[in-house]
């Protein structure tokens, strides 16, 4: 069976846990905008912008706030490792590779109907 090493299977979910806290900052960005332009102090200005920033604001917080986005991809990698593997759980395969994941990633991880152990998770 072929399995992604478990070198590569860390590289790849740093970076994808890398991305969702990117993700999830991107939110103070759009808030800090919003505040930004209540700053202004005056008032053509706060009236041509506050409300679009607001409403961009609100949107892209539900957005950002969803996992949904993410969880295909971490049911491929997880789906991957146990089909590919001899092990029969995500835990058994990070213990066999002796590997590690960010807790985004065993959050994600979680979402997506794979548990993963504390132990499991870098500390």
């Amino acid at each position: 069976m072929a399995v992604i090493s478990g070198s590569d299977y860390r590289a790849i979910v740093i970076k994808y846990a890398e991305a969702r806290s990117k993700n999830l900052n991107m939110r103070q960005d759009f808030f800090d905008a919003v505040y930004l332009t209540v700053l202004l102090q005056s008032i053509d200005p706060e009236i041509d912008l506050l409300n679009r920033f607001h409403g961009n604001y609100l949107v892209n917080t539900q957005l950002i706030d969803s996992q949904e986005a993410f969880l295909s991809a971490v049911r491929a990698m997880q789906t991957h490792v146990i089909n590919r593997s001899s092990a029969t759980t995500v835990d058994e395969y990070l213990d066999a590779e002796g590997i590690t994941v960010p807790r985004i990633w065993a959050d994600l991880s979680l979402a997506a109907g794979f548990p993963i152990a504390s132990s499991n998770i870098d500390s």
